[in-house]
């Protein structure tokens, strides 16, 4: 029986909330350039999913998160890339120090029922973060993409 095994890139992704806000970044560069989103990127290799969620926030927030809550998962294929990729969803309302934004974008606060209709929001945001926000249990989902970057299927539950 001849197998082929996905290889998959691992991505993490926060929602910082503070006072019913959620802390968006409009990324500088892709994926996602110019379109508001939450922070987060890839983990690296040898650390653990907290602390790649930590640093990642770290470094595009100057944000030091005192706890961490695990969200969900989602499985990105993506049309004509030789890998998967997994993203897992974490959430924090407990940190320290002040947003200050980097070269990965600006960072801004904004009211979380506001977030979906911003001008210029990322549609993964729009449809992932309803399953983050849901506060009484985790998700699991796949996400087909199209050459073009477009959700091409989305299935979570």
């Amino acid at each position: 029986m001849n197998q082929e095994y996905a290889y998959n890139a691992v991505v993490i992704f926060c929602y910082i909330i503070k006072n019913n806000e959620v802390l968006l970044i409009k990324r500088n560069k892709p994926p996602d350039e110019n379109r508001h989103t939450v922070v987060g990127g890839k983990k690296e290799r040898g650390e653990d999913l907290i602390a790649a969620c930590k640093r990642e926030v770290f470094e595009e927030t100057s944000l030091v998160l005192e706890t961490v809550k695990f969200r969900g998962v989602i499985n990105f294929n993506i049309e004509g890339y030789g890998f998967e990729t997994m993203a897992f969803y974490f959430m924090s309302d407990e940190f320290s120090g002040e947003p200050v934004s980097s070269a990965e974008g600006e960072l801004e606060w904004c009211n979380i029922d506001g977030s979906f209709i911003k001008a210029g929001v990322s549609d993964f945001y729009i449809k992932i973060s309803p399953f983050v926000f849901k506060q009484d249990k985790n998700f699991i989902g796949s996400i087909s993409i199209n050459k073009n970057g477009g959700i091409k299927s989305i299935d979570i539950f």
